[in-house]
């Protein structure tokens, strides 16, 4: 080893600032979300037990506004990923082609470590970056819940572990056919240009034939992996988002029962059951996004190889 700082590693270092503030963002943005079941609880506990329209009108302007807050702040997290993805690239873009022009793949594209850069590149400023940093605030809601009541509080920990246990098996399941399937299209890419370069020697020796039969079998076998990994993701999408929707249901059942037992209000129930959706929404969400972050995970990893290779070689 020379030593040598890799460099994706130091351009992600050089970036942290921006996903510092998204995570602060994240945080004011899951507070705020705290704002509808808050609501909830004082509509059935305070105002309709007291009937004052003044109350009603005041809380429901604190609704709003705390609304509006939320979706200023998701706006400006939005935009700061959006600069994190564009300092990226500033610094990575121009080393990557360089080194690509350097030490170019036997077999591959040119332009492939562009596209693998832009694919990582992409995810930074999609919606599943916004669930990942949602995630670590999720105890937050589940901790909310076991303050109303402990027996809704365990309920909720338990569908989260459950979840996040239906995650780590889609993970499992979906990640060697996908992998697969990512290298099979990218080999017939490569082969598709390669041939495309070599048109005119192609038609001259008469393997048209042969080739569009190569390429049709090649092709043929990356949508056959891809349609295994999107038939595993979907079947763990629905079944995650049939938890998610069953749990959240169930834990008014719960609810109602405590309520009938007077340990609980009823706009404790109703509480609970919207900081469980919201608790357990990021999961769904990277569950439903798994294949766009396995693809950007790997892609990651063939420019890191690329430039580290180059860096190592010009020691």
């Amino acid at each position: 080893m020379n030593g040598k700082p890799k460099i994706v590693r130091e351009a992600l270092r050089a970036c942290r600032r921006y996903f510092l503030f998204a995570a602060v963002f994240s945080l004011a943005i899951n507070l705020l979300y705290l704002a509808s079941p808050l609501y909830m609880l004082q509509i059935y506990d305070r105002v309709v037990t007291s009937g004052s329209e003044t109350t009603l009108v005041m809380l429901t302007l604190v609704l709003l506004a705390a609304f509006l807050a939320l979706a200023g702040l998701d706006l400006v997290r939005a935009a700061i990923l959006t600069r994190a993805s564009a300092r990226l690239d500033r610094l990575l873009s121009a080393r990557i082609l360089a080194a690509s022009v350097e030490t170019p793949s036997q077999g591959a594209s040119p332009s492939q470590p562009i596209r693998d850069f832009d694919t990582f590149r992409q995810v930074i400023t999609g919606s599943g970056i916004h669930a990942l940093f949602d995630l670590p605030w999720s105890p937050i809601y589940i901790g909310i819940i076991f303050l109303l009541h402990p027996w809704l509080g365990f309920f909720a920990l338990g569908s989260s572990l459950l979840l996040i246990a239906m995650a780590v098996l889609n993970e499992y399941i979906v990640r060697a056919p996908l992998k697969q399937a990512n290298d099979l299209a990218t080999a017939n890419y490569n082969f598709t240009e390669m041939s495309l370069r070599n048109a005119e020697v192609i038609r001259a020796m008469g393997m048209i034939d042969g080739l569009v039969r190569r390429w049709g079998r090649d092709r043929g076998l990356a949508i056959g992996q891809q349609g295994r990994a999107s038939d595993r993701a979907a079947v763990m999408s629905g079944l995650i988002r049939f938890l998610r929707l069953t749990m959240q249901s169930l834990i008014l059942g719960l609810g109602a029962y405590l309520v009938i037992e007077r340990q609980i209000t009823g706009g404790s129930m109703f509480a609970a059951s919207l900081l469980l959706g919201r608790g357990l929404q990021p999961v769904e969400q990277i569950v439903g996004l798994w294949r766009s972050l396995i693809l950007a995970r790997a892609a990651l990893g063939r420019v890191e190889r690329l430039l580290d290779g180059g860096a190592q070689g010009e020691r």
